[in-house]
């Protein structure tokens, strides 16, 4: 029912991330474009359903902490407790509702990446092992914020607890009754069965809220990660392009002029992958530059808040300080690795000019690798004779000086065209966060004096 295309090379061993299975559960993956039988009909019709309930909770969540922000807005220090729950929430309610408008970019985006994107193991194992690794902080982001929404859902219930030991049953009924985040209903919710349905329905509005980050940045992860695999794969195949045109030649005991074609035909097939890289970016950018665009705005307000919370909080009971601690924690790791993902596309791309202008394009000798021999340590290094290449010809050197002219222009991912997703973008965000840090401060101790 769900979309979920394979690879024609080793369909077998490709699975996207993990994190994945949450924006299944949520409704925001799209689904197969076939409608056949009329089971499937009715499983798109319950899951479009349940996907715009669960946007519909979510949203009413956040009504619920912004009457409560616009009650206590006089505060700063109730007023920043707040926001930080308040303004997450928004932002991946923006997340939930740009998946669900956009299935169909989605769809052709995860179909993209299947077809031209993915790398398997046994193609290149290297190259897919280090992809593998780097997916590994996604993991750990991931763990983080489970742990965050967990104390956010648990710690709640042991001041519950507590409050039960110490308050007599008559007055706990009218005791207002700890929940996850801080809000005010349009009902008496702190009564038996409201209470507990209450409590329920904002938790998993919160669970809903967190696992949509960490699953979407992970999928954003996987995508940038493996394009950059992509590039270094390019590389390779550039550093190699007149060497193993020399060998197909000399294999197939071809002329100059089959080396010249070979050439030509080697590097045209480097271009046509160079392209499909950039068509891929630029469609990661299209469906994602939105969401970069209000986490980067959104982000730079959390990060401020969280750390005017755990600085200037007073008689903070532990578990609360845990709870902001790692909060910013995975905030900054969150924010840090979207941004070093962009960054590492960045350089793979301006790295392909540096590889193109030393491919050996000027003809010339590359000498063969030395050869020891490990039986002998005092055995002297035997040198294998220099090979000789044939020279390129105009139309090769021409080709290649259009592509060191395109690949001088960085490829990139920007949150709609306001700002690049780099590492220069996020010193600037934590720049911008110091700087509200410091005025949230000089008004806290405005209001003390």
């Amino acid at each position: 029912m769900l979309f979920n295309p394979k690879p024609l090379k080793d369909p077998i061993s490709f699975r996207f991330p993990l994190q994945c299975i949450w924006l299944k559960l949520n409704g925001s993956w799209p689904l197969r474009p076939q409608r056949s039988g009329e089971f499937e009909r009715y499983f798109r019709w319950l899951y479009s359903v349940w996907a715009w309930y669960v946007v519909a909770m979510v949203g009413i969540t956040i009504g619920f902490q912004s009457a409560f922000l616009v009650k206590t807005f006089g505060d700063i220090m109730v007023t920043t407790e707040n926001g930080c729950t308040t303004f997450m929430g928004v932002l991946n309610f923006v997340r939930l509702l740009h998946l669900r408008l956009h299935q169909r970019e989605f769809q052709q985006l995860l179909a993209r990446f299947v077809k031209d994107i993915w790398i398997t193991s046994s193609s290149q194992p290297i190259v897919e092992r280090a992809c593998a690794r780097n997916m590994r902080v996604f993991q750990v982001i991931s763990a983080l914020q489970s742990c965050l929404i967990t104390m956010y859902c648990l710690l709640p219930l042991v001041e519950l607890y507590m409050l039960t030991v110490n308050t007599a049953p008559d007055v706990l009924e009218s005791v207002e009754k700890p929940f996850p985040y801080k809000m005010l209903f349009p009902y008496d919710a702190n009564y038996g069965w409201r209470y507990a349905l209450t409590y329920l329905f904002t938790a998993w509005a919160g669970v809903c809220v967190v696992t949509t980050l960490f699953a979407e940045d992970s999928l954003f992860g996987f995508f940038t990660t493996y394009t950059c695999g992509q590039f270094r794969i390019l590389h390779i195949q550039i550093d190699n392009i007149i060497p193993d045109s020399y060998a197909a030649t000399r294999a197939g005991r071809g002329t100059e002029a089959d080396f010249q074609r070979e050439s030509v035909r080697r590097l045209d097939r480097i271009a046509g992958k160079h392209c499909v890289l950039f068509n891929f970016v630029r469609s990661m950018e299209e469906f994602f530059s939105p969401i970069l665009l209000v986490n980067f705005l959104i982000s730079t307000i959390l990060i401020c808040m969280v750390g005017f919370q755990l600085v200037t909080g007073k008689n903070m009971f532990i578990g609360d300080y845990v709870k902001f601690l790692v909060y910013i924690l995975s905030s900054l790791s969150q924010l840090f690795v979207l941004c070093w993902n962009g960054d590492n596309i960045i350089q793979n791309s301006l790295e392909m000019a540096n590889h193109l202008y030393a491919c050996n394009w000027e003809c010339g000798v590359e000498v063969a690798a030395t050869n020891a021999d490990n039986k002998r340590a005092d055995e002297q290094v035997k040198m294998a004779a220099p090979t000789v290449y044939y020279t390129t010809n105009n139309a090769f050197r021409k080709k290649l000086q259009f592509m060191i002219m395109r690949s001088q222009r960085q490829t990139c991912i920007t949150a709609l065209k306001f700002s690049v997703l780099s590492l220069s973008s996020f010193s600037g965000l934590i720049s911008s966060s110091m700087s509200y840090f410091a005025l949230l401060q000089s008004f806290n101790e405005d209001e003390e004096n």
